[in-house]
């Protein structure tokens, strides 16, 4: 039988130990949040877990931007005291929080346990504040809701990703609390924590280890495991504690990520304008000038600065006029934007260069990328049977010929059957070809274009 309600040991050192106070302070910073996102709820987020001082805003971001009620919430946080091998949970019913309590879900726990997932290990927990932190934000935006705290140890990525995938459901909010760099000056701070989330965005996992991120186990578990797969990364924020402190010189580095589904908006409104307004713009100044229009970075968003790939298209009269885009991601979502809106009109094979006068009767439309997942199948009736029509977008490879179709082709072709042959016959290929080393790969788009005139 679990024990007693596990009280908060950094109360009153990471954050306020008093109701009132910390009430507040939550609530300040989860007000930075809103207009963040489009509004849908995110399967997971990465959030700083330091003091509140210092990373408080940028865990606000984080939880700030999931507006539904989980059914439960899985923490997963990094051990900096005990070294343990595997992942741990504690033996109590829950925590109290100044905030009131959060139960436990001790049926998880032993589940995990049952199938030598993860142990019960009070010890990991004792002196360990990257779940506590979040717990008080947890507590303000849904109280009573069970939560699943896990630290990990000498655990891998896919160790981590077990345990995620043996918990996932729909109603299952994932927490992957983590800092970034630790003790650089400011400046080599930012540089690795660009790389850092560089490698998130792309899920790079290969070189992500604790010199990026202290949580970086518990990031890597999330980007390799079947929910992490399903989902598409949005940075809300980054920076470091060197804006609180006032000292540049040992710096601790914070950045905030939301993973949406693949389907879910992540866009607002005004960040859609922005992109929008950025390739035309792009066009415009490369029209005008002949030269590639200087995009100052530091004007956009952080959710703009997202690494992901897009596509532009330009119509004229309703008929297509250009249409070039990337596959993965490779940098900046704002300068992905602004590099293929001029290709679009500038260097789409199908078309002759746009005239700059013809510019302003043209209509763009842009689709930001999900990163495309290998489809499995066995054979061609089976591929048909597994895409799904209006969503999937596909990128067909055999041999050296390659063709891709955005999701919104599926407007002019419903039939996958008639997709799959228009497919091929982009990537110069016979409508009746098949081969033992074709390969599929789907991705999905969050697609908005420019208001008809």
């Amino acid at each position: 039988m679990a024990e007693a309600l596990r009280p908060l040991r950094f109360a009153g050192t990471f954050f306020p130990a008093g109701a009132k106070a910390l009430r507040g302070e939550v609530a300040r910073h989860l007000s930075g949040a809103e207009g963040a996102t489009a509004g849908a709820m995110p399967r997971a987020i990465v959030a700083a877990h330091a003091g509140y001082r210092y990373s408080g805003r940028f865990a606000g971001l984080s939880h700030g931007v999931a507006p539904a009620r989980p059914g439960r919430i899985a923490i997963l946080s990094p051990s900096r005291r005990l070294a343990f091998r595997g992942i741990a949970f504690p033996t109590q019913a829950g925590f109290a929080t100044p905030l009131g309590d959060l139960p436990i879900d001790r049926a998880a726990c032993e589940t995990l346990a049952q199938a030598g997932l993860a142990r019960a290990l009070d010890a990991a927990h004792d002196d360990e504040h990257g779940i506590e932190t979040q717990l008080p934000f947890l507590a303000h935006l849904w109280p009573g809701v069970p939560v699943v705290p896990l630290v990990i140890g000498d655990a891998s990525a896919a160790e981590v990703a077990a345990v995620i995938d043996a918990l996932d459901d729909c109603d299952t909010f994932f927490v992957l609390s983590s800092d970034l760099s630790h003790f650089l000056d400011d400046r080599a701070a930012r540089k690795r924590d660009a790389e850092t989330a560089a490698m998130i965005e792309r899920a790079e996992t290969g070189r992500l280890d604790g010199a990026h991120a202290c949580g970086a186990r518990a990031i890597a578990g999330w980007l390799i495991s079947r929910a992490g797969r399903a989902s598409k990364p949005l940075r809300l924020a980054m920076g470091n504690s060197g804006a609180a402190s006032g000292d540049m010189a040992r710096v601790v580095g914070y950045g905030a990520w939301a993973f949406f589904p693949l389907n879910a908006p992540m866009l607002g409104e005004g960040a859609r304008a922005t992109l929008l307004r950025t390739a035309r713009q792009a066009i415009e100044i490369r029209l005008r000038t002949g030269k590639d229009p200087a995009i100052a970075a530091d004007t956009f968003a952080p959710q703009l600065a997202t690494e992901a790939a897009s596509f532009v298209t330009l119509t004229q009269d309703g008929r297509l006029r250009g249409c070039v885009g990337s596959l993965a991601p490779q940098r900046p979502l704002f300068s992905d934007v602004a590099a293929n809106a001029q290709k679009a009109a500038l260097s789409d094979p199908r078309f002759p260069p746009l005239p700059r006068e013809d510019l302003a009767g043209a209509r763009l439309k842009i689709a930001v990328l999900s990163r495309p997942a290998p489809l499995d199948f066995a054979d061609e009736a089976d591929a048909l049977a597994r895409i799904t029509p209006g969503q999937d977008g596909l990128i067909l490879t055999s041999g050296r010929n390659r063709g891709t179709f955005l999701p919104q082709v599926w407007e002019q072709l419903p039939d996958p059957a008639q997709f799959l042959r228009a497919l091929k016959r982009k990537a110069g290929l016979p409508e009746d070809h098949w081969s033992p080393g074709l390969t599929l790969d789907r991705f999905r788009a969050e697609s908005f274009a420019e208001d008809c005139a």
